[in-house]
């Protein structure tokens, strides 16, 4: 796979002279997106949208100068580049394989954050790379969300611990170095930089969620191993069935963060469905505005009808009359011998008076066709609109439906998770559950369960015996958070779902 990736980028490994000449570490290969699956929040970039990226004039003028920078880790209140903690730049564009991944690499530069992921990669950790941008959001024709390629404006690629694309993982092209531990590769590069390169370093590695006190255990960190037992806890530990209960615990610490990777999902599923509902929320209420304009429209038509109705009573009188004046006009014409004078001006006058009216009755049937056709429109659209709120409804309650199943399988997790680590620790989970508030989260549970574990640890200094034939220390390993822009959920999202 790798030398497939390799023969795609077609680049070849700098020689010592070129990487001193221009202050470069090392070189990082692989995919670096995917224009067919998802991210893990749910959204998809297409190969239009890369294609946007890649073309724009910003986005070359940068690769051309050397300029196309990445940082290590995503800043959260930003989204340009700080050139102080640059760590990495992208030499050239990627290029597209057959599985539909976009393939990259990047050379890493000689400073603060470039020496700190010079270190990692030594240490033999294999990072991500994830895009900074922003764009708008819409649901394509299979009814999944997708960020628009009209609007997305791609400022760099960062390096990070979680990507957004799970197979987004890069490979070092050094040999590894494992003659040093990767804290005190870490010290050694923060001892030996000033003042402003060391707090630059500093802050890149608290965003990395990296401790380098000496409670801290750093390989757990990055790889996220399952913890083993030091020499002292070997012995503290007897033979009588402790190896069988490490091993129990071993395992229950891996379920646990399974656990927490599939809460993260839910979390993220659940925050996905929550943006769907918000828009077919949008949808509904400008079809509410619509239906309102549509109903003031009824309203005018109605009193157009009213107007009509009162326009044909008075054509039915004037019909009348001309009924009438006709008759007059046969009488006058009957005596026409004895009056011709005043016959004639009589019906000159009359003829006068059905022009009239007959004007007046073309006008009147003017308006009834004109009602007729704003009727017909008026039925046509408020069909329309019935059909349309229907369907919205439809969609809303099928969400709502996805979401409560969401709620409902994350509180089963959690449930899970109590009588895992109740299990763990001996009491029951009705002992945990007690001590936690109505909202808690997996830290809450933790730390309630770390207390009893205290508890029973305290019970052992009593000054009478109590048999106890195992003594365990377990190091659980910090759970990873990289607060970037595809993977971070926030407190908000937690809640939502249930978990705090």
């Amino acid at each position: 796979m790798k030398d497939k990736i390799r023969e795609t980028l077609a680049f070849e490994d700098l020689t010592t002279e070129e990487k001193e000449k221009r202050h470069i570490l090392g070189r990082l290969y692989g995919p670096i997106a995917d224009v067919i699956n998802p991210t893990r929040n749910g959204r998809k970039y297409s190969e239009q949208l890369w294609e946007n990226v890649f073309n724009n004039p910003i986005m070359q003028e940068k690769i051309k100068n050397g300029v196309c920078f990445g940082e290590l880790g995503h800043p959260e209140d930003r989204t340009e580049i700080d050139m102080s903690k640059v760590a990495v730049c992208m030499p050239e564009a990627p290029k597209k394989d057959k599985e539909g991944h976009l393939i990259g690499y990047f050379d890493i530069l000689d400073t603060p954050n470039g020496r700190i992921l010079k270190t990692l990669c030594d240490y033999g950790s294999t990072l991500g790379i994830s895009s900074r941008g922003t764009g708008d959001l819409y649901t394509d024709d299979d009814g999944e969300e997708a960020v628009d390629p009209e609007t997305y404006d791609c400022e760099c690629f960062d390096i990070v611990l979680v990507p957004a694309v799970e197979s987004a993982r890069l490979t070092f092209t050094e040999g590894l170095n494992k003659n040093k531990t990767m804290k005190q590769a870490l010290t050694e590069s923060l001892e030996s930089a000033n003042d402003e390169e060391r707090k630059v370093m500093k802050e890149a590695l608290d965003s990395l969620n990296i401790k380098l006190d000496s409670n801290s255990e750093m390989s757990e960190d990055i790889v996220s191993e399952t913890p083993k037992q030091t020499e002292d806890e070997t012995k503290e530990a007897v033979d009588d069935g402790s190896e069988e209960l490490i091993k129990s615990l071993q395992e229950a610490l891996s379920e646990k963060s399974q656990l927490e990777e599939r809460v993260n999902t839910l979390q993220k599923q659940v925050a996905v469905s929550d943006a769907k509902v918000t828009k077919l929320e949008e949808d509904l209420e400008k079809s509410k505005s619509t239906i309102i304009r549509l109903t003031s429209l009824a309203k005018n038509s109605r009193e157009s009808a009213k107007k009509v109705s009162t326009l044909e009573e008075e054509l039915k009188v004037k019909n009348q009359t001309i009924d009438k004046l006709t008759k007059e006009k046969e009488e006058l014409e009957a005596n026409s011998t004895k009056e011709p004078t005043v016959i004639t001006e009589s019906l000159e006058n009359k003829d006068v008076t059905i022009k009239e009216l007959n004007e007046n009755l073309e006008s009147s049937k003017a308006h009834e066709k004109e009602l007729q056709d704003l009727n017909e429109s008026l039925e046509k659209k408020l069909t329309d609109s019935t059909k349309l709120v229907e369907e919205l409804n439809d969609k809303v309650t099928e969400v709502t439906k996805i979401k409560e199943g969401y709620k409902k399988l994350s509180n089963d997790v959690v449930s899970r998770y109590i009588e895992l680590r109740a299990k763990n620790i001996g009491v029951k989970p009705e002992d945990i559950k007690g001590r936690l508030n109505k909202r808690y989260s997996l830290n809450d549970i933790d730390n309630v369960c770390e207390s009893l574990m205290a508890y029973e640890l305290n019970a052992s200094k009593l000054p009478y015996n109590i048999d106890r034939k195992v003594k365990v220390k377990i190091n659980q390993p910090e759970r990873v958070q990289s607060p970037n822009d595809d993977d971070y959920v926030d407190d908000t999202l937690a809640s939502v779902a249930g978990l705090i």
